[in-house]
Parts: structure tokens; C-alpha cells; sequence
């Protein structure tokens, strides 16, 4: 296995990729610049992958996005592989690289195949505009609907409170009675004093009328009668007798059957005092009957005018009436009446089509039957509170059972009516359907889920990455240092130890944003102390002699665009002030600064307190192959420097924070 590994890794098997060229500087700059640039430009483009499918987390498919950046970093590496071969011929390396290439390749292609009808099947603009319209053309719907049903509900409030007259409505089915709050006091009662049902009225009958007005209810139910109409006597609080005229119409269903009378009580013991009263006289005041007539005329003329205004009033009720039922069962949402014991009293068509029922069988079930026993708790201790007046109504989401077992998500809100004496009388519940929307947020969290598991196994990947350049990197430093063990001429050797010393900067580099929580940047401050001190072990500086400083602003995070060129020259300014600075035996001190300066830009200043420059010194005419690292990583930066050396040297480097 080590010898598969030495062969795979060896670079004596083959020639270098160069010889292929003759080592001509201009061809062989011309396939290194390309290939780099490629590389470079191939590695940029995942990177925009990635981020576009981070902040469009809408997107579907994003997953063919990475493996499509995966797909362009593998054709990246090849290409840097094309470089790296030029001088070292490691063929079975990028042989490997190309294999891993094509099967990325191949893959995604056939993952892309199926993916295409899927793709097509993405509703256009057009389709999510056209459903868009309709869903605001509902919603207005929804919301004149909605303004009817209070208008017609202020009508009536306000026929209550404007009529002199006592209004009320019997439910014949159950016997329950609305009264006004007119009626009650014309009898003398307080609002709270009398109940809605039946018998408040019909024991309140004197018991000389309660047979006429049993059988004028009869006659008018058999629709013998157009309208219903008494004159009777009625029981007051104080324990004496009104005369009330009694009026109503009665509401028929397709069967024939009453289902609901409404009507009103108008007092008339004025008029009956009257006309007893001229009863009475009647034989004294014969001279006076064609007076008494006209003015009975008027009175009755006075009646009739009432008589059709109510008419008209009861006319409006019933229409009133007839608009609530409408819109009830025509709503866009389930609506429901449910009793306190949580049995269905009245339920919309809308309702029934959401839970699967019709509404005889859901009267003979309850919520609690049909409710998710998950969501039941929540959903009866809103109950209970709602019951004890803490909360007016309540909001919640839900699951129900349909008929056919399946589970369907609503949003339940709920309100209470109560009874005039404020005891609970039924829920009104309104039931929205958002079973869409419910699933649309699953899976929308399992595509979370899905991406957060893509970005940490990227993650682990560049980590990867990082150690592995930096473990090559020091392998490169340790084949110098071997090949150093070969080497009599000494400025050779300084040559192989100086190449040497770059490379661990660079593998330094790389080591730091594996370790950093950011692979993207690193501290470079600490980068800086890491880099300068290493420097002081090479160079076998006595710390006691040459003392150090290193000032940096916090939270200078560079990237590896930067940091590599900007510790290259670090490691050159630093290099040079060890060998040349001081004399033997001498101290001084070297001071490290780097901080930000306006325009967001970079200042780094290397300076020590040695034996300065020559005169005249021009670092861009000598002929130092550092000096020159120094000019061309300046450039690369994009940045300026500066360098005095009366007094000591230093050295100004200002580039651009990017």
C-alpha cells in the first residue's frame, strides 16, 4: 500500500509537464496564467451559487445548484492541477482529479434529466398572477359581504331603539322569544327581569283573552289569516291590566311548517279607556255622536298610518333576517352555532364541504369528537376561560377528523353569546380551511432542513480543504529542507531556506482559516504573532535582545486573497530587519502596527530601530529577489509603500480592505 501510494505521489516516474514546452518563458507564462485565471474564475462561480441559493431559500431545486458549483470546482481544480504539473509531474494525482471530475460531471447530467418536466411544471407568471386576482377578487367579495351584514344589523338596532312599540320574535321550534327592551317596559319590567321564552307572554295573557288569542295565533299558522292580530289584556308588574294590540307575521319553511313569528305590542289602554268611556256616555252625549265619530275617524285613520308603518318595519325585519341566512350559508368559511356542551346547532354548507359531513350528521356529534386529541387540550382550556369571561374570543389552529379519517388544518375563532342575563347561550365558531398553506409550511422547513445539512457538509468540505493545502504546504517545506541536506553552495541554501520560510507563511495562512469560525477571514493580528514569531525561532533571535512589538486593531479579519500576499511581505520586511538590521551582538527592537485608516483602507508599518539604509536607496533597482516579492505582492494589493531608513528603517504599506 505505501509503495501504491510513494508511485502515486512520485514525481521521478515522468518528466514535468514544462518540458512539453521547452520551459519557454512565454509559453509556459501563457498556460500558467490561463489555467490560474480559469481556476480562479471557476472557483468564484460556486461561491455565487451558494449564495444565491442562501438568500433565495424559495427557490425550488436548489440543491442542482450545488451540484453544479460542485461540478465547476472540481473543473477549477484540473486546471490548477495543469499548473502544479508543469513542474511537478504527479500525473496519477491529476489523472485522479479529471476521474473525480467526470463522475461529478456524468452525475449531475443525470440528475438533471429528470429534473427538466419538473422544472417545466413551475406555474408561469401569468398563472400566479390569474390566481392572485381571483384571490383579491374573493376577498373583496368577502368584505361586501360583510359590510351588508353590519348594515343590516345597524338597521335593526336602530329600529329597536327608534319604534315606541314593543318588538318581539318567537322561534317556534323552540320556543324561544326575543323581547325588546320596549316591550318589557310597557309592562314595567327591567331588561333582565324577563326571560326569552314562551311563557313570559303567554301567562302575562288576561285569562278572559288567552282562548281568542290561541286561536287567532291558529287561524293566522293555518294561513286562514294574512297576518296575525289581537287586541288583548296583558299583566303588569304592579299587578294591573294593559290593553295591547298584538301584531305579527308569521315565516313559513318549503314544507309548510311555521318556523318563526315576529311582531310587536303596541299600548292601546289609552284608547280603550276612550272608548269605554264613550261607551258609558254614549246615551248622555247623543248630541255629540257625529263629533265622537270624527274624531274616532281620525283615530282609526292615526291606527291605519301605524299600522302600515309596522308593516313596513316587520317587512324589514323579515328581509334582514333573510340576508343573515343568505350570507350565512353562502360564506367563503365554515360557520358554525355550537352548544356549550360542544354539540353542532347550526353549521353552513362551507363547513360541511370541510369536514366531510352533512349537517344531520354532524348534529349528532360533537367537536371534541372530531377534534386531533393533540390539539383538544388547547382548544377546551380556551373554553374554559372564554366561559369564565377572561378572554371575549379566541383564536387558535387546529386539526379535525373529516368523515373519511383523513386530517384537515383550520385557524378556529371562536366567540360566546349570552343570554340577556348573561348566562351562556352558544358558540359562534368560524372555521377557515388551511390545509394548503400548512402543507406549503412543511415542506418548506424540510427544504430548510435539507439546506442547513447542504451548508454544513460545504463546510466540513473547505475545512477539509484547508488542512490539506496547509499539509501539502508543509510537505513542499519539508522536500526544501530535504533537498537543503544537498546543497554545499551557501547561497543556495539561504535561497532553499528563504523559499522554505514562505511557504510555512502560506501554510500558516491556511492552518489559521481552518481554524477560524469564519472560513472565509482570519484574525490577522493573531496571524501576525503567530507569523513573527515563528520568524524569531528560524532566525534563533534572543528575545532578550531584540524586543518585540505588535500593535493591531481588534477585528481586522482578512481574507485569503489578502492575507497571503500581506504575510509574504511581513515575512520579507521582518526577514530583512533580523539579517541586516543590527549588528552582532547589538539589541534593538522591531515594532509591527497594522490598523484602519479612512476610505477603508489598511495601513501596515514595519519598522526597527537598526542601522538604517545606504544612501540613495532604491529597493525597486536592486536586484533582490525579496525586494521584488515585496514590489510585486504591493501591486497584487493594489496599495502603496513607502519605506524611510535615516534613523532605523520603516517600512508604510497602504492598501485596500476588501
Amino acid at each position: 500500500m505505501m509503495e501504491f501510494l510513494n508511485n502515486f505521489f512520485s514525481t521521478s516516474q515522468f518528466i514535468p509537464h514544462g518540458h512539453c514546452y521547452l520551459w519557454k518563458p512565454g509559453l509556459v507564462w501563457l498556460h500558467l496564467i490561463s489555467d490560474v485565471l480559469t481556476g480562479l474564475a471557476y472557483y468564484s462561480i460556486p461561491v455565487m451559487l451558494v449564495y444565491f441559493v442562501r438568500k433565495r431559500r424559495d427557490m425550488p431545486f436548489g440543491w442542482i445548484f450545488l451540484m453544479f458549483g460542485s461540478f465547476i470546482v472540481a473543473c477549477g481544480t484540473t486546471h490548477l492541477m495543469d499548473v502544479w504539473t508543469l513542474w511537478y509531474p504527479t500525473y496519477w494525482l491529476s489523472g485522479l482529479v479529471k476521474a473525480i471530475t467526470a463522475f461529478v460531471s456524468v452525475l449531475t447530467a443525470l440528475e438533471l434529466m429528470p429534473l427538466m418536466p419538473q422544472v417545466l411544471a413551475l406555474p408561469s407568471p401569468a398563472q400566479l398572477e390569474a390566481a392572485n386576482y381571483q384571490l383579491a377578487k374573493e376577498i373583496a367579495e368577502r368584505i361586501r359581504t360583510e359590510e351588508v351584514l353590519r348594515e343590516s344589523e345597524q338597521r335593526w338596532q336602530l329600529a329597536l331603539r327608534g319604534n315606541n312599540d314593543g318588538i318581539w320574535d318567537w322561534n317556534v321550534k323552540t320556543n324561544e322569544v326575543f323581547f325588546s327592551a320596549r316591550w318589557k317596559e310597557m309592562l314595567g319590567y327591567e331588561n333582565h327581569e324577563i326571560s326569552n321564552h314562551l311563557d313570559e307572554c303567554v301567562t302575562r295573557v288576561h285569562p278572559n283573552d288567552i282562548e281568542r288569542v290561541k286561536q287567532a295565533v291558529q287561524d293566522h299558522f293555518a294561513q286562514k289569516t294574512p297576518f296575525y292580530i289581537t287586541e288583548h289584556r296583558a299583566l303588569c308588574k304592579d299587578g294591573t291590566y294593559k290593553w295591547i294590540l298584538d301584531r305579527g307575521q308569521a315565516l313559513w319553511d318549503e314544507n309548510g311548517n311555521v318556523v318563526r313569528m315576529a311582531g310587536s305590542h303596541t299600548d292601546i289602554t289609552d284608547r280603550k279607556q276612550a272608548e269605554e268611556t264613550l261607551n258609558s256616555l254614549l246615551n248622555q252625549l247623543e248630541s255629540k255622536v257625529e263629533e265622537r265619530t270624527a274624531e274616532l275617524t281620525k283615530i282609526n285613520e292615526s291606527l291605519q298610518t301605524e299600522i302600515t308603518e309596522r308593516q313596513r318595519i316587520e317587512e324589514a325585519l323579515r328581509e334582514s333576517e333573510q340576508r343573515f341566512r343568505a350570507a350565512f350559508h353562502q360564506a367563503a368559511v365554515g360557520i358554525a352555532h355550537v352548544a356549550i356542551d360542544g354539540s353542532w346547532l347550526l353549521v353552513n354548507q362551507k363547513l360541511c364541504d370541510i369536514l366531510g359531513y352533512t349537517l344531520e350528521e354532524l348534529q349528532l356529534l360533537t367537536f371534541q369528537d372530531i377534534t386531533h386529541p393533540d390539539d383538544l387540550n388547547t382548544n377546551l382550556k380556551y373554553v374554559e376561560q372564554i366561559l369564565a369571561d377572561n378572554i371575549q374570543t379566541y383564536s387558535m389552529e387546529k386539526r379535525y377528523f373529516r368523515k373519511d379519517n383523513s386530517l384537515v388544518w383550520v385557524n378556529l375563532t371562536v366567540s360566546l353569546m349570552r343570554e340577556s342575563s348573561g348566562e351562556p347561550k352558544y358558540f359562534i365558531s368560524v372555521v377557515e380551511d388551511i390545509n394548503e398553506r400548512k402543507a406549503a409550511q412543511r415542506e418548506r422547513k424540510q427544504w430548510e432542513e435539507q439546506i442547513q445539512a447542504s451548508l454544513l457538509e460545504k463546510e466540513v468540505l473547505l475545512k477539509e480543504i484547508y488542512h490539506r493545502v496547509k499539509n501539502n504546504l508543509q510537505v513542499i517545506s519539508s522536500l526544501l529542507n530535504l533537498q537543503s541536506a544537498y546543497i554545499k553552495d551557501k547561497e543556495d541554501l539561504v535561497i532553499f531556506q528563504k523559499s522554505q520560510q514562505r511557504i510555512a507563511s502560506m501554510a500558516l495562512v491556511h492552518e489559521k482559516l481552518y481554524q477560524s469560525q469564519d472560513l472565509a477571514r482570519i484574525n490577522f493580528g493573531e496571524y501576525i504573532r503567530d507569523l513573527v514569531t515563528s520568524l524569531f525561532t528560524a532566525y534563533e533571535v534572543n528575545e532578550d535582545a531584540i524586543a518585540l512589538t505588535i500593535n493591531t486593531e481588534d477585528c481586522i479579519f482578512l481574507g485569503l486573497d489578502t492575507a497571503i500576499p500581506c504575510s509574504l511581505i511581513i515575512h520579507e520586511l521582518v526577514s530583512n530587519s533580523l539579517k541586516y538590521a543590527f549588528t552582532k551582538g547589538s539589541d534593538g527592537a522591531i515594532n509591527i502596527e497594522i490598523k484602519k485608516i479612512i476610505n477603508n483602507n489598511l495601513m501596515l508599518i514595519v519598522r526597527d530601530d537598526g542601522i538604517g539604509l545606504p544612501p540613495n536607496f532604491d529597493f525597486k533597482k536592486l536586484a533582490s529577489l525579496g525586494w521584488e516579492l515585496v514590489d510585486a505582492l504591493t501591486h497584487q494589493l493594489a496599495g502603496n509603500i513607502n519605506i524611510t531608513g535615516s534613523t532605523g528603517v520603516e517600512c508604510q504599506l497602504t492598501f485596500p480592505l476588501i
